[in-house]
């Protein structure tokens, strides 16, 4: 019973090993909604977050972070909404943190808004029971290394 619960856990594609799950705070005064600006936040520097060496036999998941970007274009309270673990969570934070933006716009001014953001962590090694979900799939038979190529010894 416990091996179908583990197994049923992993059929998503993702494990989650100490999830994070909570709701976004509230709006600070003099922040906007999304869909409230003219023109939205356009990301001019991203960076990618590292992902967690703790979590080596886990190694694929998912984090959400919801932040404000300011009228500068810097990122300002970050915090995790939902994430597979919460390491991965602190990692999209302490990367989301290092974005910069074109800011949101209100009749041409500038003006912080509120943005939520969804990242993926994907085992550098290609592997994952199953595979990950959108992966081109890998064939499990190694080339054929007696065929001539263009590189082979003539």
């Amino acid at each position: 019973m416990i091996l179908a619960a583990a197994l049923a856990g992993c059929a998503s594609g993702f494990v989650s090993e100490h999830p994070v799950s909570q709701a976004a705070p509230p709006l600070k005064p003099g922040v906007h909604r999304l869909q409230d600006v003219d023109v939205r936040p356009v990301p001019i520097h991203e960076v990618e977050p590292e992902d967690p060496p703790e979590l080596g036999s886990l190694l694929t998941g998912k984090a959400t972070v919801v932040f404000t970007v300011g009228t500068n274009g810097k990122v300002t309270d970050a915090a995790v909404l939902q994430a597979d673990d919460v390491l991965f969570g602190e990692a999209a934070v302490k990367a989301v943190l290092k974005w910069r933006f074109r800011p949101a716009e209100i009749k041409s001014a500038p003006v912080a808004c509120r943005m939520t953001l969804p990242f993926t962590f994907a085992s550098p090694y290609d592997y994952y029971p199953g595979g990950i979900p959108g992966a081109p799939s890998v064939p499990d038979n190694p080339p054929d290394d007696s065929r001539p190529t263009a590189l082979s010894p003539q």
